[in-house]
């Protein structure tokens, strides 16, 4: 879709909300970040980090919703105002499901502690197994590693060749919910990349107010897990601009 197409999607969808009633809610990795080898070594692309900067002051809200931690989140977004919401939004873990993840954690680098260029990612409320550098290790790792998460009351889920563990009920969807209900906004636009953002697409697809679900587009990704979505753009350079063009009508909007 072109840049004017774009424009134009988001002035019909948002024709009757005021800028200062919208939130804005993005993923990070794959969405706003290039995908890397090195987790470690993801950055906000300079172009995302421009348009969050202006969307702040114009809109209700602007929130990313990661599976990474707060405090990477923290590091990598140094924008006053911009709400982070790390491990899936979660607030934190009960004590029993601090003990199930440090169970999993312990049970699965024993899984890998053999395989190279497969290592685990412990966060304070979930964990990813990475294989990046090894894709073919995926499927095994998965069948292997999906009993030890079920049999501790734990949600395993394959993502862009990495697997998220995290206490059963912990997803995107579920957060974004909250933060609808405790802002009431006007208007909600979501963006993300993974399989993981698919119960917030969904949830934004279906809410009553105007909205906008945009996948953001990739090889290692099926068309099926933007199902839900309004509109989709190719990499994190196209949800960069989408911001942008965001960030463009929200000015015009006041003017």
């Amino acid at each position: 879709m072109t840049s004017d197409a774009t424009a134009r999607l988001i002035g019909d969808r948002l024709a009757i909300v005021a800028p200062d009633r919208l939130l804005v809610v993005t993923d990070f990795d794959g969405t706003i970040s290039e995908i890397v080898d090195e987790p470690a070594q993801a950055r906000l692309l300079p172009e995302a980090l421009d348009a969050l900067r202006r969307l702040v002051p114009l809109v209700l809200r602007v929130a990313v919703l990661s599976g990474r931690s707060d405090h990477f989140l923290r590091s990598q977004i140094p924008v006053a105002g911009v709400m982070l919401l790390g491990d899936y939004g979660q607030v934190g873990l009960a004590s029993g499901e601090r003990r199930q993840l440090d169970r999993f954690n312990k049970e699965a680098r024993d899984h890998i502690r053999n395989q190279p260029d497969v290592w685990l990612e412990a966060k304070p409320a979930s964990s990813s197994i990475h294989f990046r550098s090894r894709p073919q290790a995926g499927h095994i790792l998965q069948s292997r590693l999906t009993p030890v998460a079920e049999g501790l009351h734990l949600s395993l889920r394959p993502g862009r060749l990495v697997l998220e563990v995290t206490p059963v009920g912990a997803d995107k969807g579920r957060a974004l919910k909250r933060l609808i209900a405790e802002l009431r906004p006007g208007a909600v636009i979501f963006a993300g990349d993974d399989t993981g953002d698919r119960r917030a697409f969904e949830l934004v697809g279906a809410l009553a107010v105007p909205h906008l679900s945009v996948g953001v587009s990739s090889s290692e990704v099926g068309a099926s897990t933007f199902a839900a979505c309004d509109l989709i753009v190719n990499g994190p350079p196209g949800a960069a601009a989408f911001l942008a063009c965001l960030a463009d009508w929200a000015v015009s909007w006041r003017a």
